[in-house]
C-alpha cells in the first residue's frame, strides 16, 4: 500500500485522551499562571515550549490523520488568539523576548511538520518518524531511522526554536 498524505479516519480512544488531558492541563496550568500571578511569565513559556515539542515528540503518528490534525489546528488557532491578545502585556516580557511567543508557534510547528512529512514521504516513500535517543529506531513505530529522518528532525527543532525566541 502507497503512503497517502492526506489520510482521514476516526479518532481512537487514546487521541481522545492525549487531546482532553492536554486541554485539562491547559485549563489548569492557565489557570494557575492567572492566579499566581508572579509564576505566569515560567508556566506560560514552559506551556508554548512544551506544546511545540509535545506535538512533534509524541503527537507524529497521530497527526498523520487529517481528523486528528484539524483538531490540533483548531488549538492552535486558540493559541494565535491568546498571543495576540497578551502579546503586548509588560508583565509577561523578558527582557529578549515575551512569555506568549510559544503560542504564537503552534500554527507555525503544524504545518512544519506536514511540511516535513510532505517532504519524508516524497524523498524516501516513508513516513516522518522522530529519531530515538539511541539514533537507530524512532520512538513509536521502531522503524530504523535514515539521515532524511535526522536532517528533518533538526530542521524541526532549528525552525522551532527560531520562532520561541525571535520576537
Amino acid at each position: 500500500m502507497k503512503n497517502k498524505f492526506i489520510r482521514s479516519y476516526q479518532l481512537t480512544k487514546w487521541n481522545i485522551i492525549t487531546i482532553c488531558s492536554y486541554l485539562l492541563l491547559s485549563i489548569f496550568l492557565l489557570s494557575y499562571g492567572a492566579i499566581n500571578q508572579i509564576h505566569l511569565k515560567g508556566v506560560l513559556s514552559f506551556y508554548g515550549f512544551g506544546t511545540q515539542f509535545f506535538i512533534y515528540s509524541s503527537q507524529y503518528r497521530a497527526l498523520r490523520n487529517f481528523n486528528y490534525f484539524l483538531i490540533w489546528t483548531v488549538i492552535g488557532i486558540i493559541h494565535f488568539c491568546i498571543f495576540l491578545s497578551i502579546k503586548d502585556s509588560v508583565e509577561l516580557a523578558f527582557v529578549n523576548g515575551h512569555a506568549s511567543l510559544g503560542l504564537r508557534s503552534t500554527l507555525i510547528t503544524l504545518l512544519l511538520f506536514q511540511f516535513l512529512r510532505y517532504l519524508s514521504l516524497k524523498i524516501q516513500g516513508k513516513e516522518l518518524v522522530v529519531p530515538a535517543k539511541n539514533g537507530k529506531t524512532d520512538l513509536l513505530d521502531e522503524r530504523k531511522i535514515t539521515v532524511a529522518d535526522t536532517i528533518f528532525f533538526f530542521i524541526f527543532i532549528g525552525v522551532t526554536m527560531f520562532f520561541l525566541v525571535t520576537k
